[in-house]
């Protein structure tokens, strides 16, 4: 029903204001769920990594969206 993928976008929209150039976000490798949601969103893929395991431990895939002004560069990273 994309309620994940509308909250999120919801969630961007209201971050302009506060000076961000972007945010990061994680999910579980094996996520394709959050995963989804997070590219259609516009998440670049930035890494995959291994958090602590007192965090859950495992494997996770760090994202980036860029927002304002950073969203209109080139992947948002400069």
């Amino acid at each position: 029903r994309g309620y994940a993928t509308k909250a999120l976008r919801h969630f961007l929209a209201d971050l302009p204001p506060l000076g961000l150039r972007y945010v990061e976000l994680t999910c579980n490798t094996d996520n394709a769920a959050s995963r989804r949601v997070i590219e259609v969103n516009g998440g670049v893929y930035v890494e995959h990594f291994s958090p602590p395991n007192m965090v859950g431990g495992g494997e996770s895939i760090r994202f980036r969206i860029a927002l304002g002004a950073a969203a209109n560069d080139v992947g948002g990273m400069r």
